[in-house]
Parts: structure tokens; C-alpha cells; sequence
């Protein structure tokens, strides 16, 4: 206990101290979720959130479920214990309090400490109090030249904009209102061209308000919308199966401002959250905006046919350009939600309507798709708290009668042992364009039940480990045969001392693939080992090692591959300089072998790349305060492959075996 007492004597010095101390553990809670999970997110919503409660601390005294929806890192389990024992108990006094909550460990609390206050008095609502602004403006490019750019025998480059990645992004946020407006221009797509009269190629803005009389939540604009467990709706950003073996229930906000650049999976138009009562609320939401397409034909009434939507956002060639903006999607529909101390139940309701018809290329895998111009979704979530266990999941139901269902519980079995349970069962029938529940590939064609455990015999040592077990019971592309398969993680993460701290992480992958010579059916398995370890030397320096390696084994093809990485930081406490560095080796035969890691990179942006192949990397990162309130950030990254003359592909396409990634960034506090 008096270890405990000192950890967060030790921590509240810091956080009441030095906002720098809280950017250092803010960057490692944001790399341990993203080191967690391995499919490719955009990031960028997560650090906003996250560097807004460090500047603007969450009330524990005064906050709401859905403010701590926001701290990506806190589950539903905990979320619950915590303010059921605020509702039980009153007030907080003490930030040790949090210790006697289930499900807050050490580690769990201090991550929590740097976004959070203790707050036993509460001042009156002043909607334009406190309001926090910024303006970011990146640019990124590529040093060598790419064959896009390249003039032809006819003086013609085939991307029609040049080389720079352009972002801006202008913010303003405080507890009651948010609007906002982000702009970018991919590589190779115009700027005030012919082709883009109006500058940037993508544009988003919003305009959001909260807890205003009986109006919960108002979004005009570009929106997320997040429902029950992801089965029904799952717009904004999602996590799979991680490292956080027990963190499996979905939790998201109901309804968000979409305030990242990808151009796709978002809503255009307007959303309202209604507090009905002490219990009851609704959210109805209605929406009109085009996608990219590609056109296959214009029917006898002037609608479009049309085979796929497009998803990358890229208009970098004319063929780009003519599917941009082609086909007119509306949305509408209505969530109906009910929450007591223990249960909380939704109904949810949508309807999709495309200005054309969706013919895609139907084979015998894909026959259960979606076509046509209309379809309607149905689903029915719960959740429902009794002592140490948290029961959740969802039914749903798309027009064409599929069924698809999702169920979980959630336990701490006593201080030291939490659990999780999960069954899913997604019909081959179900459609949703916006589902994005817990799987191993999608919410459609899947049968799957994880067991995830978590055992911390010691605050300073914890070993967790998941078990998944899936079918694919129909076809699914490349593989023209039912197929199954297995997932296994098992981490152990010790604390050395204060200074210290390791990990060992082992990962298996058993899925049944078809091969490419004889077309039967294979097992191919992927193993995974990871050594990790992080080491402060000061106050100033931080470092860390990581070894990975990476094994598969399919039919005839054996290969193993390697990643080892050393990460330098040096980050002065109240120096206007402060940089971060890696040197990575890496050697993959192949691309199935690759390797990610997280990158460090400038404010709000990410970087989780794949190593493959062999060579090295050297990046560097460096954030320089000119003046009060204006950061200036620079991220070069040179790879150097020594297994190839050409890198990239396509129009892409470098040639020589270097490549030099410069970022630049601007950021405006006001």
C-alpha cells in the first residue's frame, strides 16, 4: 500500500508540474493502443481526444458516460464501476479513491491521471467559457522522384497535381461546443487547377453542440455514428482484438463529429440527441452526400449503374476524377436508447437509398452481397451490469432477412483476475455498409467464440493472454471452400523499477488457406515473438529496444523474418527543443512475413507501416516552440533497401533503393 501511495504521490507531482511530464505518458498511452492492434485505423481522432483532456482535464465529479467514451483506454466495465461508485459513495475526495474501483489497476489509474481533475465543486454552465482553438497545416512528400511525376514523350505527367500531401485543419472545442473545418490534398491530386477549382480536393466541417437544455447532442455537418457493438452501425473508429485481451465490448459515442480526412464512412447532414427523461433518449439522424464510384452505365431513366464504391479518396489521374462524386448516397433512420444504473437497451433503425444502381460483379464467394439502390437495417443491443459481471451484445437484421448476432461478458473474478467472453455468429446473408463489429475479417460469413484473461498477481508484474476460434462457413475470396482457423497472444509485462519497464509478447495466427498450385486447402500459420523494453536515463532521455520475429509456414513455403529497433528520445522538460529518433533493421522474405511497429510522428498525425523485405530506416522527429503558443514540427524517414533497385509499384514507382519521407507541420493555439 505504501508503494501504491508513493506511485501516485510521485504522478500528482508530475501532472500538477510539468505538462511535459504528461505529453511523455500521453505518447506512450497513445502508442500502446495502437501497438495493440494491428489493423490499420486512422488514428487521428484518438489523439485529438486524447490532447484535448490533457490540456483540459475530464471532472471526474461532473463527467458523463460518453465524455469517458473518449478516453479510448477505459472499457465499458470501467466505466460503469466508476460512476456506479460515484452514484453510491458521492463525491470523489482523492485521486486514491480510484484504487478501490474493479477494475482499476496501477496502470489502468495511471494512465487515467493525466486527462482527469477532482473537482467537489462545480461551477454553472458557461457555454462559451474555456474555449481552446488551433489551426494545423502539414505538408508531406517524398524526396526521390516517383513516375507519376515524370514527364512523358509528350511533356505529360500522368498525376495531374504534384508530389506534396497537403492537410490544414482549424479547431475550436470546449465542453459545450465544436466546430471545425479540415481540408486536404492528397500527392498527386491538383490544387486550383482546371480539374479543382476550389483548392483542396476534400473538405469537411462541422458544426456541434452539447448538453443544451434537453438537447444531449446536435451535429451539422460531417458525423460518426457508433451503435450498440458495431453489428448495426460502427462509422467511427473501431479496435479489434489487441493486446488488451479483456477490452473486447465496443463503446464508442453514440454520435460524433467526423473530424479526421478519410473520405469515406462518414455522414453528411444532420444529427440530434434528445434526453427524453431521467432514462430515455433518441438520436435521429438524416444525411445526403456523393462518393466515388465507378460508372458502368447510365440506365434509360438517367440513373447511374455502377460496379464498386470507392473507398481510397484518391483523384490523381483523369480515370480518377470521372468516379469522383458520382453517385448520390442518403441516409436516415433513428436510435432509441434506455439506461438505468444496471441496463442500458437500444433499438437502432436505418435506411440507405443510392441515387443508382449498385451492379457489382457477383462469383460464387460474394453472391450474398448487397446490390441494387436500397436496403434497410435493424438491430437490438444491450447491456446489462450485476456485481463483477458485465453482459453485453447485439442482434441484427438487414432487408434481405440475414441475421447476424453478437454476445459478451465481461468479469473481474477478484482483484488480480479479470475475463472476457465473446460468441459471434454473422450470417453470410447480413448487409451493413457501415457494420464494423468484433472479427476476425467482417461482420458478414463468421463464426467465432474468444476467451481473453488477465491475471496481475503483483502491481508491478501482469500476464494476459486471448484463445479465438473462428469459421468462415461459406466461400470467401480466394478460397472457394468453407474454411476455419485459430488466434493465440500470450504478454507478460514486468516493471522493472520506476526508471524500467519490459515486455514479451508471443502471437499465433492458424488459418486455412487455398494454394495457389493444386487449390487445396492449407493451414498457414504465422507466429509472432516480441521482446520489448523501455528505460528512462534522467529526466531528459528515454529509450527503448525491440526485437520481433516472424515465421509462416504454408504448404511448401517456410520463411522467417526479422525487426530490431533502438528508439532515442530526448525531451527536456522546459526546453523549447525536444526530438525524437529509431534506427530500425529489418530483413522479411516476403510481404506475409512483414512486421508492424508504430511510428512516432508529428502531432495528430500516425504511422504504423509494414517492414518487409531487408534494409533499414532511420527516422527522426523533431518539435521546436518558436514563440507562445506556435509549435513547428519535422519528421524525416529515410528507408534504404539493399534486396531491390525499385521500390513502390505502380506509378508509384521510385527507382534506386531510397526513400526519403519529409513531414512538415505548423500548429496555431489561439
Amino acid at each position: 500500500m505504501r508503494k501504491l501511495i508513493i506511485i501516485f504521490a510521485l504522478l500528482l507531482i508530475f501532472k500538477n508540474g510539468f505538462s511535459q511530464a504528461n505529453n511523455l505518458l500521453l505518447e506512450e498511452i497513445i502508442e500502446q493502443i495502437a501497438e495493440g492492434n494491428e489493423n490499420e485505423l486512422d488514428y487521428s481522432e484518438l489523439y485529438e481526444a486524447l490532447y484535448y483532456f490533457a490540456e483540459n482535464p475530464i471532472n471526474l465529479n461532473k463527467t458523463t458516460k460518453e465524455e469517458l467514451r473518449d478516453l479510448y483506454f477505459l472499457n465499458a466495465y470501467q466505466i460503469n464501476k466508476l460512476l456506479a461508485h460515484i452514484d453510491k459513495n458521492g463525491k470523489l475526495l482523492s485521486y486514491l479513491e480510484l484504487q478501490t474501483i474493479a477494475g482499476f489497476d496501477v496502470q489502468t489509474i495511471q494512465n487515467l491521471l493525466p486527462f482527469i481533475s477532482i473537482k467537489t465543486k462545480v461551477n454553472s454552465k458557461q457555454l462559451l467559457a474555456n474555449i481552446n482553438q488551433y489551426i494545423i497545416i502539414r505538408n508531406q512528400f517524398y524526396l526521390q522522384e516517383q513516375k507519376g511525376y515524370i514527364p512523358d514523350e509528350e511533356n505529360k505527367k500522368h498525376y495531374l497535381g504534384n508530389s506534396h500531401r497537403t492537410y490544414f485543419k482549424y479547431q475550436l472545442k470546449n465542453n459545450y461546443l465544436q466546430a471545425g473545418i479540415t481540408a486536404e490534398k492528397d500527392a498527386g491530386e491538383n490544387f486550383l487547377g482546371p480539374n479543382q477549382p476550389y483548392g483542396f480536393d476534400f473538405y469537411s466541417a462541422h458544426l456541434q453542440a452539447k448538453n443544451i437544455g434537453k438537447i444531449k447532442n446536435v451535429i451539422i455537418g460531417d458525423y460518426q455514428m457508433n451503435f450498440g457493438q458495431g453489428l448495426t452501425m460502427q462509422s467511427g473508429m473501431s479496435f479489434g482484438k489487441s493486446s488488451e485481451v479483456i477490452n473486447i465490448q465496443k463503446s464508442g459515442n453514440l454520435i460524433k463529429a467526423h473530424t479526421a480526412a478519410a473520405e469515406n464512412l462518414f455522414f453528411r447532414g444532420v444529427a440530434l440527441q434528445i434526453k427524453c427523461d431521467e432514462h430515455f433518449e433518441i438520436i435521429a439522424f438524416l444525411s445526403s452526400h456523393k462518393v466515388d464510384a465507378n460508372i458502368v452505365d447510365t440506365l434509360e431513366n438517367d440513373e447511374l449503374a455502377f460496379s464498386s464504391i470507392q473507398g481510397t479518396g484518391m483523384h490523381r489521374t483523369e480515370s480518377e476524377l470521372l468516379d469522383k462524386n458520382v453517385i448520390l448516397q442518403n441516409h436516415y433512420g433513428w436510435h432509441w436508447n434506455y439506461n438505468n444504473k444496471q441496463l442500458n437497451l437500444g433499438l437502432s433503425y436505418y435506411k440507405t437509398q443510392i441515387d443508382g444502381d449498385y451492379q457489382k460483379k457477383l462469383y460464387t464467394y460474394n453472391q450474398f452481397d448487397f446490390n441494387g439502390n436500397t436496403n434497410e437495417n435493424l438491430g437490438l443491443d444491450y447491456q446489462y451490469l450485476y456485481k463483477n459481471m458485465n453482459f453485453f451484445g447485439e442482434v441484427a437484421k438487414s432487408e434481405n432477412g440475414g441475421i447476424s448476432h453478437v454476445n459478451g461478458i465481461m468479469l473481474g473474478l477478484d482483484k488480480t483476475i479479470s475475463a472476457s467472453l465473446l460468441y459471434r455468429d454473422y450470417s453470410k446473408e447480413y448487409q451493413s455498409e457501415y457494420a464494423n463489429a468484433f472479427a476476425e475479417r467482417s461482420s458478414q460469413n463468421e463464426k467465432g467464440i474468444y476467451f481473453g484473461l488477465e491475471f496481475t498477481p503483483h502491481h508491478k508484474f501482469k500476464i494476459k493472454g486471448y484463445a479465438d476460434h473462428y469459421d468462415f462457413p461459406w466461400l470467401r475470396f480466394g478460397v472457394d471452400a468453407p474454411t476455419k482457423g485459430n488466434d493465440y497472444l500470450l504478454q507478460a509485462d514486468y516493471k522493472i523499477n520506476r526508471a524500467t519497464k519490459m515486455y514479451v509478447r508471443y502471437k499465433s495466427e492458424i488459418k486455412e488457406e487455398q494454394l495457389a498450385e493444386s487449390l487445396a486447402i492449407s493451414g498457414k500459420r504465422k507466429d509472432n515473438f516480441r521482446f520489448h523494453i523501455n528505460y528512462k536515463e534522467g529526466d531528459n532521455w528515454d529509450f527503448a529496444n525491440r526485437l520481433e520475429t516472424s515465421s509462416i509456414n504454408l504448404g511448401n513455403q517456410q520463411e522467417m523474418g526479422y525487426m530490431l529497433y533502438q528508439d532515442v528520445k530526448y525531451k527536456p522538460l522546459f526546453s523549447k527543443i525536444s526530438f525524437t529518433s529509431r534506427y530500425v533493421l529489418f530483413n522479411t522474405p516476403t510481404y506475409d512475413s512483414r512486421i508492424y511497429a508504430y511510428e512516432n510522428d508529428v502531432l495528430y498525425g500516425y504511422s504504423i507501416p509494414a517492414y518487409y523485405g531487408k534494409g533499414s530506416k532511420i527516422y527522426l522527429v523533431a518539435k521546436c516552440n518558436i514563440i507562445r503558443n506556435l509549435d513547428f514540427w519535422l519528421r524525416i524517414a529515410h528507408t534504404t533497401y539493399t534486396d531491390r533497385m525499385v521500390l513502390k509499384s505502380g506509378w508509384d514507382e521510385i527507382e534506386g533503393n531510397k526513400m526519403t519521407e519529409i513531414k512538415l507541420q505548423l500548429r496555431y493555439k489561439f
